[in-house]
């Protein structure tokens, strides 16, 4: 038996195909680019929009970096001007309570005892000399003077004063050192003790010096006007005697004593107008230089009388006049002094007793005066600085500080983020 083939049933073959892909219309051409042109304009506003921002970034950074620099420099400066300010207000301090400290009753007692002792001190070792050791009483003389009149030149200077020391009185001092030291002369001698015994002696009464230890100005002026007459006496009397005078028996007459004498001042006082009234008359103005002519005129009320009855520029000629009077009055009693010891002696104990007087008056009715006024400026003026600080405290709690610049621009910048 034929065996019959046997066939399975199979499901209908399919025909391969191969998968379609989109096939480029002009359709969609169209809406790809579109997305990619979009695509691009905002990634393109991304990009600017992110430098605009780093832009800004980095000026701000830089505004920031300008301004932290300009703050830094106000904040050195500002240092430096607190730092300074800050040493004058402790030396200001200091120096306040220096002075607070010095205008206290108990300290100016103790200056005023102290100064009194070195005067007295020096009162007596200048007698012990002067009596004792009478050739040295020129070399001390010189030792004194330089260093009292370089001192007043100092201070003086500083105040405007120092055409004082073209007065008549140092003019005279310094020809005595010229006698001493330099030019041996007889008729010079007379001349020098016309002038040292006349008018400087006699401006101890006239200018009321006063015999104050613990003042330097009063002790130079006594100084000044008294020991030049202290010295002739030593030297007219102890050292060269009667070998100074122009005859054997050391009799001179008035016209000598006084004619002499006005030779110097006459000098001097040409000397005197050409240097304050012609060479500086313009700078004597502008500084307000004090001199003897303008302190006599403003302080002396006898001077103010004789001189405001003329046109004022004949004042400084009649100044003149009057002083050359004045000095001339004042030599009549030399010729005395010349011829004996004890008129000689008598001239000088008068105006060291005057000094005394003087100085008394000052010890005994100024100082206390001073004083107790002293006292009731320093309770004011300790009272005016407690309102001051009071009033500086209420102002710096109520003040209202302005923003820096530095503070306004991070201000801003944080208003702007």
């Amino acid at each position: 038996m034929k065996n019959k083939k046997t066939t399975f049933y199979s499901l209908p073959k399919t025909p391969k195909t191969t998968p379609k892909t989109n096939e480029a219309t002009p359709e969609n051409e169209g809406v790809m680019g579109a997305a990619l042109d979009q695509f691009g304009d905002d990634l393109d506003d991304a990009f600017k929009d992110s430098f605009d921002r780093l832009e800004l970034s980095v000026h701000s950074i830089s505004g920031f970096r300008e301004a932290l620099h300009g703050e830094k420099s106000k904040l050195f400066k500002i240092f430096d001007q607190g730092k300074d300010e800050l040493k004058k207000r402790a030396k200001h301090i200091v120096e306040e309570e220096i002075t607070s400290k010095m205008e206290t009753h108990e300290f100016q007692s103790f200056v005023t005892k102290f100064a009194f002792l070195i005067g007295v001190f020096g009162l007596i070792f200048s007698e012990a000399i002067f009596f004792t050791r009478p050739f040295w009483f020129p070399k001390y003389y010189t030792l004194c003077y330089f260093p009292l009149v370089g001192l007043r030149y100092y201070l003086y200077k500083k105040k405007n004063l120092h055409y004082f020391l073209l007065d008549f009185c140092y003019w005279v001092n310094s020809l005595l050192l010229i006698f001493i030291y330099l030019y041996r002369n007889k008729l010079f001698f007379l001349m020098v003790f016309a002038s040292v015994n006349g008018p400087v002696l006699t401006s101890i009464s006239f200018w009321k010096n006063s015999m104050v230890f613990h003042s330097l100005t009063k002790i130079t002026s006594l100084f000044i006007h008294l020991f030049p007459a202290m010295v002739t006496y030593v030297l007219r009397w102890i050292i060269i005697g009667d070998d100074i005078c122009l005859r054997p028996d050391c009799k001179v007459s008035f016209a000598q004593t006084i004619g002499f004498s006005m030779v110097l001042y006459f000098i001097w006082q040409l000397f005197y107008f050409i240097k304050t009234e012609i060479i500086n008359e313009s700078r004597k103005n502008k500084d307000e230089l004090m001199t003897s002519f303008i302190w006599q005129k403003t302080h002396n009320s006898m001077n103010k009388i004789l001189l405001l009855r003329f046109p004022e520029k004949y004042h400084v000629y009649l100044y003149m006049f009057y002083q050359s009077i004045y000095h001339a009055l004042t030599m009549l009693p030399v010729k005395f002094m010349f011829q004996y010891k004890i008129v000689h002696s008598i001239a000088i104990i008068f105006q060291i007793l005057v000094s005394i007087r003087n100085g008394a008056s000052f010890y005994f009715d100024f100082v206390p005066t001073k004083s107790i006024f002293s006292q009731k400026k320093r309770e004011q003026a300790e009272k005016e600085k407690r309102l001051r600080k009071k009033a500086k405290k209420i102002e710096k709690n109520s003040e209202v500080r302005e923003p820096t610049e530095f503070e306004q621009l991070i201000d801003s910048q944080f208003m702007k983020d």
